[in-house]
């Protein structure tokens, strides 16, 4: 069994973006601007724009194969209510939460 390290809600987390991984999809979810108690945080919810870059398909697959799906481009924009949310380890696996120093959103059009 793998030992898990403990996740600890500390100052540090100010400022950090989480992000919600779905399999090969990334969407911003918000930036931590605070904590409550020991295993809250309170949470900016953070959007992504539409993405900048064009994509370009060749023939392949079902319908086309985007071949530049890396050069994705998004503005990112603080929006609405900050909202609290409980943070460990297993409340991140569950909702595939990842922290990062960055919002990030990524669409996977070849699935």
């Amino acid at each position: 069994m793998r030992d898990m390290k403990k996740f600890e809600v500390t100052p540090a987390l100010i400022g950090k973006y989480i992000n919600q991984v779905l399999y090969t999809d990334v969407n911003p979810v918000g930036k931590i601007i605070g904590i409550k108690g020991k295993t809250k945080v309170i949470i900016q919810p953070v959007e992504a724009g539409p993405n900048k870059a064009k994509m370009e398909y060749i023939p392949g697959g079902f319908v086309g194969h985007c071949y530049n799906q890396n050069e994705q481009e998004y503005d990112y924009a603080e929006v609405g209510e900050p909202f609290e949310a409980a943070i460990s380890n297993s409340s991140l696996r569950g909702r595939m939460w990842r922290i990062g120093d960055s919002p990030r959103k990524y669409y996977d059009y070849n699935f």
